[in-house]
C-alpha cells in the first residue's frame, strides 16, 4: 500500500480535511508529547514550523511519520533570526496557504509545543466534529455554521518538576496536573474552517475572514457544542526550574534594564536563588500570595510588569487538582 493510499483510509471523511499545524521553538522536552498526543488525535495533516534546533525535531518527525504513516507530516525550518516574533503570522498563513488543498473542505487548529488539545468526550477530531454536525439542523452546515469553534485555553502546572531535555517517551503525557484556570474566565484558541482569504492570528486567539481583519465570530450552536462537549486546549508553560530561567529572563532583563536598575542588559540577569524562589511560587500546590502585588515585596516591583505578568502570575492564581488530563488513558 503506498502513503498516499495509506492517507485515504486514515481519512473517515474523505470530503474534510484536519490539518493540525505546530510552531516549534527548541522546547525538545515537550516536543514529542505535543506532536504524538495530536497525531493520537487523528488528524490527517500535521504542519510542523521549526525555528530553532532543528536537529532533534526531525528525529521527532522521523519517528511520527513511522509511527503514523497514514498521517501526512510536512516540516518547515525557518533560519531567521531576527524578529520573528513580528512575522510569526506570517510563517503560519504561508504554510496553510502551501499546503492546504483548496479543492477540499478543511478545519484547521494551530497550537505551540506546549499546547495540548483536548476533545473533551470525543476521542478524535473526526468523532468530534460528527457528533457536532449530527446535531445540526439540515442544511446548517452549508452557510456559516461551524467556521469557528472557540477553545477555552487553560494554564496547567505539572507536579512533577524534572523532565528529560530530549525526549522521545511522551513524558508529559501521564503526569498529574493543576490548572489555574476556568472555562469561564479563560481566553481562547480556535479550530476554525479554511477558506481563500481565511488567516489565523498569530497567537491562534482568532481567525480573520478577508484581509481587513474581520473576525470570524463563533454561533450558538458552536459555542452550545463546545460547552457540552468539554473540549479545550491545555498549556504548560512552567515545567522545569532551567526552562523557566530561560523563559523569565529574557523578558526580566528587559524591564530591569527598562527600570533603570543596572543599564546594562547583558549584566541583568535573574540571579539563580530568585529564579529558584521564583519558580518554586509559580509552581506551588497553592498560591502563597494573595495578590501580585503582595508578591512583589518579596521579589521585586520587576514581576508586575506587563511583559512579565504572563508568566509570573502564576503566583497568586487559584489550583484545581485536575489529575492526568493528557493522558490518552484519560479519553472518554
Amino acid at each position: 500500500m503506498t502513503a498516499d493510499s495509506k492517507r485515504a483510509a486514515f481519512r473517515a471523511t474523505p470530503d474534510i480535511c484536519f490539518t493540525a499545524l505546530i510552531m516549534v521553538r527548541g522546547e525538545s522536552d515537550i516536543v514529542w508529547s505535543s506532536l504524538l498526543h495530536h497525531a493520537r488525535l487523528g488528524f490527517h495533516r500535521l504542519i510542523v514550523i521549526s525555528y530553532l534546533d532543528h536537529d532533534f525535531l526531525r528525529q521527532c518527525i522521523d519517528k511520527l511519520r513511522d509511527d503514523f504513516p497514514g498521517m501526512e507530516v510536512d516540516l518547515v525550518e525557518l533560519e531567521s533570526q531576527g524578529h520573528f516574533g513580528r512575522r510569526k503570522a506570517f510563517y503560519v498563513n504561508r504554510a496553510l496557504s502551501l499546503f492546504i488543498d483548496p479543492k477540499m473542505e478543511n478545519y484547521v487548529y494551530c497550537f505551540d509545543a506546549d499546547e495540548f488539545l483536548s476533545l473533551g468526550i470525543y476521542p478524535s477530531i473526526g468523532t468530534f466534529f460528527a457528533a457536532f454536525t449530527a446535531g445540526l439542523a439540515s442544511g446548517a452546515h452549508d452557510g456559516t455554521v461551524g467556521d469557528c469553534f472557540p477553545l477555552p485555553w487553560l494554564n496547567l502546572i505539572p507536579q512533577r518538576h524534572q523532565y528529560d531535555e530530549r525526549d522521545l517517551g511522551g513524558q508529559f503525557l501521564e503526569g498529574d496536573y493543576l490548572c489555574v484556570d476556568t472555562r469561564q474566565n479563560s481566553r481562547h484558541k480556535v479550530l476554525f474552517r479554511k477558506r481563500p482569504g481565511t488567516r489565523v492570528h498569530m497567537a491562534y486567539h482568532q481567525a480573520y475572514a478577508g484581509e481587513k481583519d474581520v473576525p470570524m465570530l463563533p454561533d450558538s450552536e458552536t459555542l452550545a457544542f463546545v460547552e457540552a462537549s468539554g473540549a479545550c486546549v491545555y498549556h504548560v508553560p512552567l515545567r522545569s526550574l532551567s526552562q523557566f530561567r530561560d523563559r523569565l529572563e529574557g523578558p526580566m532583563r528587559r524591564v530591569m534594564s527598562q527600570s533603570g536598575v543596572n543599564p546594562a542588559p547583558a549584566h541583568a540577569e535573574l540571579p539563580f536563588d530568585i529564579a529558584d524562589a521564583l519558580f518554586s511560587a509559580c509552581t506551588a500546590s497553592q498560591p502563597r500570595f494573595a495578590s501580585l502585588a503582595e508578591a512583589a515585596d518579596v521579589f521585586g516591583e520587576a514581576i508586575t510588569d506587563r511583559k512579565i505578568r504572563a508568566i509570573t502570575r502564576f503566583i497568586y492564581r487559584h489550583r484545581v487538582n485536575v489529575g492526568p488530563v493528557l493522558s490518552p488513558r484519560n479519553s472518554r
